[in-house]
């Protein structure tokens, strides 16, 4: 079984009026497949991750409209990539691809790629998690596949 979980950890001023407001906080990945895992994590607007789990609602996702979250540093691409989430259709029976890229923070040459199948019943199940990650009525959000 392969399996995505994100965890997210708002800065103290999203509790705290007192403090100046800081919409970032810290948004961990993990992945693991039959062949790969990976851990890492990234500032990350707690707005983003929302709108990421909103997203996954769409149906059908379409090769030309596939589902992407990614967040790292400057452009995003190289070793400035620390997390990608891609969603795209697997085959013409409604299972999906799930691509994955997971960064090491500090040490951003260390990361681990792959990709694994899903479908939409563990999508939405997905989607559910985030919301509820999102909330703080859940410690993560985990995707299951195959």
């Amino acid at each position: 079984m392969s399996k995505l979980t994100l965890s997210y950890q708002y800065d103290s001023s999203f509790f705290d009026p007192k403090k100046p407001r800081d919409d970032f906080g810290w948004l961990g990945a993990r992945v693991e497949t039959d062949r790969f895992s990976g851990n890492g994590g990234f500032w990350v607007q707690w707005q983003d991750v929302r709108e990421f789990g909103e997203a996954l609602s769409a149906f059908p996702i379409t090769a030309d409209h596939p589902i992407v979250a990614q967040w790292g540093y400057d452009m995003q691409t190289g070793d400035d990539l620390i997390l990608r989430i891609e969603i795209v259709p697997a085959d013409k029976r409604g299972n999906l691809a799930v691509h994955f890229e997971v960064a090491d923070y500090a040490l951003p040459q260390n990361r681990a790629r792959g990709s694994f199948t899903t479908n939409y019943t563990n999508l939405a199940a997905f989607r559910a998690d985030i919301a509820s990650l999102m909330d703080r009525e859940a410690e993560e959000a985990i995707l299951v596949g195959n």
